[in-house]
């Protein structure tokens, strides 16, 4: 690649966010593969730095590098592709990787957690709803879940090695600051308050935040508990029950209320 040829950089982004690529130099992973078929790329001899945003897989930018060695521009194109090391299964509580918000999590000081946001291009919340160019707010208040639980998970509920523990929230209020658009953004947990001593209750409270561009986004604050999961098992089965009774108590109830009276012929 020519050190005095004027660079092009291009921001990557998955094909669920081509209302996105209605902003100048930003293209979807097929966009840009038709475009380089067509020879959008191979007029002049600038080299092209494309930067990969959200929605944009492994597979995607294994597609895009044998696209461009297939039509000889291999040697132009500066793919910067990174992996991000996501939260595990027992930490987003998320069967599917797919849906899993947070990666690289890692710990800044005493009070203070931070994540990457990573979004798949087939994340189950874009896959019935992607309107406009930005990332609708429900991305915002599953991330902020997420990374509750991941926080809670990795660095608080280890210390009991013994212990599965069931989290339930008491209270969770997100505040939308401005929108957020799929390219690179940071989650960061600030605890205000983790109560650890009572191996069978662990309670918090926290503030989380995504930041894009120098700006907030959205504020998510919560207060959680986390239980030993044979407890809140036993509680969450009891009160399960009352409702099914409820349910068909009533259900029973209608039908007698409404039931018409027979009358002879």
């Amino acid at each position: 690649m020519s050190a005095t040829a004027t660079l092009r950089t291009l921001l990557l982004v998955g094909d669920r966010f081509a209302g996105f690529a209605a902003q100048q130099d930003v293209v979807t992973v097929s966009q840009f593969i038709e475009e380089m078929r067509l020879g959008v790329y191979s007029w002049d001899n600038r080299p092209v730095r494309v930067r990969a945003g959200q929605g944009v897989t492994a597979e995607d930018a294994d597609l895009v590098r044998d696209a461009a060695l297939l039509l000889g521009l291999g040697d132009r194109l500066d793919l910067d592709f990174r992996p991000t090391a996501l939260a595990g299964r027992g930490e987003a509580h998320k069967h599917r990787s797919c849906n899993t918000l947070i990666a690289d999590l890692r710990r800044d000081g005493a009070d203070l957690f931070s994540a990457t946001l990573r979004v798949h291009n087939d994340n189950e919340l874009l896959l019935d709803h992607q309107t406009g160019e930005h990332v609708q707010g429900m991305v915002a208040v599953e991330a902020a879940r997420q990374m509750f639980l991941a926080v809670s998970e990795r660095y608080h509920a280890c210390r009991y090695l013994d212990r599965s523990y069931y989290y339930v929230i008491e209270s969770m209020n997100t505040d939308f600051e401005n929108f957020l658009f799929p390219v690179d953004a940071t989650v960061v947990y600030h605890s205000l308050r983790a109560e650890l001593d009572n191996p069978d209750r662990l309670s918090f409270a926290a503030e989380i935040s995504l930041h894009q561009a120098d700006r907030r986004a959205s504020l998510t604050t919560v207060t959680y508990t986390a239980f030993d999961a044979p407890v809140i098992e036993a509680k969450e089965h009891r009160r399960g029950r009352f409702a099914v009774e409820h349910t068909v108590r009533n259900a029973a109830t209608r039908v007698t209320v409404e039931q018409p009276a027979l009358v002879g012929a």
